[in-house]
Parts: structure tokens; sequence; C-alpha cells
């Protein structure tokens, strides 16, 4: 079996701690070769090539793109870095995996949506919480059941952990940067979403540590297009304290799922549960390979297509705070049609 040959745009936190580790067994196996790395800083691409093995390092992603003969590449940078990045790769024909939020510019997102699509290549978003095997125990729980209404709780503790993540206009805000996969995680269970009305309570200067601007607290509604109703309630006020807490709820006619990781339970009583760490940032770099392999963009869980809706969910959620709480339909999001 001909090995499947990866490049990486961007070698920082997630590349290193996430994927590349992820895509190990694949390597190990004969199955990925990772060909060539590229990163803006020159000692860390060659840190990393030397740590992970890559065969090729380079600044600049053009020169990479035009001298390497890829199946894909993985494009792990931060949003606002968004540039020809995917143009490029889907002009070689390259499959490209992306890491989220995919971009903060919704615009610049249909662009590069409408590239992939012309390509015909496989695409993934790194919406890795679709992959986890409690995630499909609900979905097959749910087939069964009347769908009502989804509650999240997202409690953040301590600071984040880089520059980028602390600032609004970097990140798009905590709910954009790290709860969208709990949103995405929704859409896996219910369907796309359809409008959104959100209020956040924004953080004045000098509250909480530096150098973070981000909002206090993210209050957020969804519409779903098969009419089921969310609410995203979210907050970043426990910076000094080690506490968290993350509660996914599905309610149902006599029936209330709660999702994690590792349980289901349903009316209190664990339906399902698993003692093995899954990594899912393994088995969705297995699942992506493998599309890339059978050249089958219908293979993916989260194409970046059909990821589109979760990207205007959660940078609508932001246009819909910054409107005072109006409701935001996506379709006219997306369109740039809002009044």
């Amino acid at each position: 079996m001909k090995p499947v040959r990866l490049g990486f745009i961007g070698l920082g936190h997630i590349t290193t701690r996430a994927h590349l580790p992820g895509l190990a067994p694949l390597v190990e196996a004969g199955e990925v070769i990772l060909q060539a790395f590229c990163d803006i800083n020159e000692d860390t691409v060659k840190t990393q090539a030397a740590a992970f093995g890559a065969q090729a390092t380079y600044t600049d992603h053009h020169e990479m793109c035009d001298k390497e003969d890829l199946d894909a590449v993985y494009l792990c940078i931060p949003p606002t870095l968004h540039t020809d990045q995917i143009l490029v790769a889907a002009d070689k024909g390259f499959g490209i995996f992306v890491e989220k939020p995919q971009t903060l510019d919704m615009a610049q997102a249909v662009r590069f949506n409408a590239a992939i699509q012309k390509a015909g290549i496989v695409s993934q978003v790194g919406f890795m919480s679709r992959y986890y095997p409690s995630a499909e125990e609900v979905c097959q729980r749910l087939q069964e059941r009347t769908l009502r209404h989804a509650l999240v709780q997202r409690l953040y503790s301590g600071n984040p952990i880089r520059y980028w993540t602390s600032r609004f206009e970097l990140c798009g805000g905590s709910f954009v940067e790290n709860t969208i996969h709990t949103v995405d995680l929704l859409r896996y269970f219910l369907g796309d979403i359809e409008a959104v009305s959100a209020f956040y309570v924004d953080r004045k200067p000098g509250e909480g540590p530096e150098p973070m601007n981000l909002p206090h607290v993210y209050n957020v509604n969804y519409c779903f297009t098969n009419g089921v109703t969310a609410n995203v309630s979210v907050s970043r006020v426990l910076t000094n304290v080690s506490v968290s807490r993350q509660q996914v709820m599905l309610v149902s006619d006599d029936s209330l799922i709660e999702w994690s990781a590792q349980k289901v339970a349903e009316n209190g009583e664990t339906v399902w549960e698993t003692a093995e760490n899954h990594n899912a940032f393994a088995l969705q770099a297995q699942a992506f390979v493998k599309a890339v392999r059978s050249e089958d963009p219908g293979m993916m869980r989260s194409a970046y297509p059909t990821s589109m809706n979760s990207l205007a969910a959660v940078l609508g959620a932001n246009a819909s705070a910054a409107r005072g709480g109006e409701l935001i339909q996506l379709e006219d999001f997306v369109t740039g049609d809002l009044p």
C-alpha cells in the first residue's frame, strides 16, 4: 500500500501536541510519510522536523507546495494568518486538513470553500469531537427519540496558553476559538443551525490577567433547521482556580441524555462508558488519511463545505452580540446580506 505523503503548514502547539502524535502510529506502520514541514520560524521548523522525522523543511508555503509532490497538507495556523494557503493547496490538488476556526472572516471562508469544491479534493476541518465513540452512541440513541432541546454549559478555567488565544481580535473570543468544538458537536447530533441570537458580558480594561481581553460570558441561543432549539452558556471568569465544567445535555420526550467523551448517561443512569482513553485526534487522522488514499471527499465527518455552518454559527454569535442580541439568519450572514 502506497503511503500518503503529508505536508504541514504551521508547527505550533496543536500540531506538535495533537496532530503529529495522532499520526505517529500511521507513520510507524508505513501508511504515512511526513514529507515536508513549513513554518515562518526557521528554528521551529528545523527543530520539529528533527523531532518528528520530516524529510524537507521550508519557511514559505508557496515554495513547499511548488517543490513537493504531496497527497495532502495539514494547515494549522491561527485564524487571522490565513491568506492563500488553502487556495494554493487546492490548486495543486492536495487534500486539505485545516484547524478550526477556519478563519475569522466569513467572506474569506466562502472563497476558500469555493476553491475546495471546485478542486473536488478531500477536506477536513479539525472538529475531532465527532470521532469520539461516545458521540456515535448519542447519535444512535437520538434516532429513536423526539428531540426538543439541547443545553451546553462550558466554564473555562485558567489563562489562555498563547497570546493570540487571549486576544479577541486574534481568536474571535473563547466562543469561536474553543466552544466551536461543542457547537459543531451539536450539529453532529442535531443537524444544521438556522439562526442565532447572543448576548455577551464584555471584559473591561484591567479586569483579569493581561493580555486577556476576552468577554467574561457568552450566552448564545440557536434555532436548528429541524426546529430544535439550543442554549449555550460559556464563561471565562475562573482564571485563577482549577475548577472547570463542561455539560452537554440533550432533552427529548421523557429522555435526558448527557454526553461526555468517556460516558453517556440517560435519565441519570450510565448507558455507555469506556475506560479506554480514546484519542480523538488519532481517530480523526486515521479517517482523513483513509479518505485521502481513497480520494473520496464524502468520507469525512466534517468536510470544509459542511463545516461552514459551524463557523457561521460562532461568528454569527459574535455578530449578534455586537448588534445587541439581534436574531441573525445564518444564510444571510454567510452571503453577506445582513441589513
